[in-house]
C-alpha cells in the first residue's frame, strides 16, 4: 500500500481529497488495494493510533483518500465495482451521516378517520346484537322442586310477556304483557283454575284500573281507579250490575271514606269515615 503522506513538503505537495469513509480498515484497505492496481495514489487516514484502539474508529471512521485530481476518476472506479447496495452507506459516511436502519414512519390517523372508525363499530355491534336477538325467546326460573317458576318472552329482543306460577302447581296463573318496555296489561288466576279472575290495566307503564271477579263466577264486581299509580276509588258491582252498592275512597292511598247502600241513581245511604288506622271516626245518614 501506498504510504506517501498527503504533504510530502512544501515543495512536493500534494492536495488530498476524501473519496469514502469507511466503518473499518478491512473495507478501506480492500478500496485502496483496488484503486493502487489501477495506478492511483491513495492514503488512509483514521484516529484510532494505527488501529490500536478500535473504539475511535466508529465516530470519525476510516477516510480514504486521493489526490484532488484523481477523485472523479477514482471515485468511478469504485462506484463500478463496489456492489450497489454498498454505495448508499458510503455515500451517507462521505456526508459525515452514520448508516443507520431506519424505522418505517408511523401512520397517524386524522381525528375524522377515528371518529369514522369509531362509528362504524359502533355500528357494528348494534347489528350483530340485533341479528342475534331476533324472533322469540323465553327464558325461565326454577323452583327448587325443578318446575319453572317464572319465565320471560322476548319478541326481537323486546320482553313482551312476564309468566308466573304462584303455587308451583305447573301452570301459570299471573301473565304481564308489555310494549316497548312498559307493562300494559296484567291478568291474574286467584282460584288456580286456569282462567284469569283480575285484571289490571296500565297507561305508559303507570296503572290506571283493575277489576276483580270476587266470587269466581266469571263476572268481574270489583272496580278500582288509579292516579299517577296510587289508587283512588274502589266501586262494587256484584253479579254485573250496572251501578255500585259500596264505593270506597282514598285520600294519598289510604282509605278515608266508605259509601253504602248504592242505588241506581248513583245515591248511598251511609256515610262512614275513618282515621288513617282504619278506625270508624264517623257514620252519617245520607237519606
Amino acid at each position: 500500500m501506498d504510504s506517501e503522506t498527503p504533504n510530502g513538503g512544501l515543495h512536493n505537495e500534494v492536495k488530498a481529497k476524501t473519496l469514502r469513509i469507511f466503518t473499518s480498515h478491512e473495507g478501506a484497505n480492500l478500496a485502496a488495494a483496488n484503486l493502487q492496481a489501477h495506478g492511483f495514489r491513495c492514503w488512509i487516514i483514521a484516529d484510532d493510533a494505527g488501529g490500536m484502539l478500535p473504539n475511535f474508529t466508529a465516530p470519525g471512521g476510516v477516510r480514504l483518500l486521493v489526490p484532488a485530481s484523481d477523485w472523479a476518476a477514482a471515485s468511478a472506479l469504485l462506484t463500478d465495482q463496489i456492489p450497489g447496495a454498498e454505495i448508499p452507506a458510503q455515500d451517507e459516511a462521505e456526508a459525515g451521516v452514520p448508516s443507520v436502519a431506519m424505522a418505517a414512519p408511523q401512520k397517524k390517523f386524522a381525528p375524522v378517520q377515528v371518529l369514522i372508525g369509531i362509528v362504524a363499530g359502533v355500528l357494528l355491534c348494534l347489528l350483530y346484537q340485533w341479528y342475534g336477538q331476533r324472533g322469540e325467546k323465553t327464558l325461565y326460573h326454577y323452583a327448587p322442586n325443578g318446575n319453572a317458576d317464572e319465565a320471560w318472552v322476548y319478541r326481537d329482543g323486546n320482553l313482551v310477556e312476564f309468566m308466573e306460577d304462584r303455587n308451583l302447581d305447573g301452570a301459570w296463573d299471573r301473565w304481564t304483557y308489555y310494549e316497548h318496555g312498559k307493562p300494559v296489561r296484567s291478568l291474574v288466576d286467584n282460584n288456580f283454575d286456569g282462567k284469569p279472575d283480575e285484571t289490571w290495566v296500565y297507561s305508559n307503564g303507570t296503572l290506571v284500573s283493575m277489576e276483580k271477579d270476587t266470587d269466581f263466577n266469571g263476572t268481574p264486581d270489583m272496580f278500582c281507579t288509579y292516579k299517577y299509580g296510587v289508587i283512588q276509588q274502589t266501586d262494587y258491582r256484584p253479579n254485573g250490575a250496572k251501578f255500585a252498592t259500596v264505593r270506597e275512597l282514598f285520600q294519598n292511598g289510604v282509605l278515608v271514606e266508605i259509601l253504602r247502600g248504592g242505588d241506581a241513581g248513583g245515591n248511598f245511604k251511609e256515610a262512614v269515615r275513618y282515621d288513617p288506622f282504619f278506625n270508624p271516626i264517623s257514620t252519617n245518614e245520607l237519606r
